[in-house]
């Protein structure tokens, strides 16, 4: 099905068109980085969830920063920041 566009309501102003050009790029641009950083969290997790012990829990260092990591025998895990040991 076409809709028809109702041209009353498209902005007439140069200005307001190259305003809403720039949102319409820089939304773009930030959906198409959201996409690209949720498939590479989401890969994280799967390497992370294959490659923990199973019902384990250890304490990690990484940048100078410690973490409690918790996992269980489903492969469901937790990472924790603590500040100290």
């Amino acid at each position: 099905m076409i809709k028809k566009v109702d041209s009353t309501k498209c902005p007439t102003d140069i200005d307001q068109r190259v305003a809403l050009s720039l949102s319409l790029q820089r939304y773009l641009r930030a959906s198409a980085e959201f996409e690209t950083a949720s498939q590479a969290f989401t890969d994280a997790c799967n390497s992370l969830r294959n490659d923990l012990p199973r019902d384990g829990r250890f304490v990690a260092q990484f940048s100078f920063r410690h973490y409690l990591v918790t996992s269980d025998r489903d492969g469901n895990f937790d990472v924790e920041r603590i500040e100290t040991l």
